[in-house]
């Protein structure tokens, strides 16, 4: 089993949870508000850094699913700009 933290513009994060659910992947799914920024600073000139908004949506699915979990975040979260978000994945034992 996987544990998938899946970093997001907030503009996507709604769309990407109901789309993991009608998916049937995630029994559940958690969302929380965050800022942060990425290898570019969040844009900022000079040394000046800059958090943006980001979620983070959490969930936990079969080794099987991998593949298809990328790319449904993928194209469900894919703008073409930097700064589209980030996906970790982890193998864990159990999910209960």
């Amino acid at each position: 089993m996987l544990h998938a933290t899946i970093v997001v513009r907030p503009q996507r994060a709604e769309l990407l949870v109901q789309r993991l659910l009608a998916a049937g992947w995630a029994e559940a799914v958690t969302a929380c508000e965050c800022q942060g920024f990425g290898r570019q600073r969040g844009g900022g000139e000079g040394y000046r850094i800059e958090f943006l908004p980001k979620v983070i949506v959490e969930c936990a699915v079969e080794d099987d699913q991998r593949e298809a979990l990328i790319d449904l975040v993928c194209t469900t979260c894919r703008s073409g700009r930097i700064g589209d978000g980030k996906i970790f994945l982890r193998r864990i034992d159990n999910a209960g």
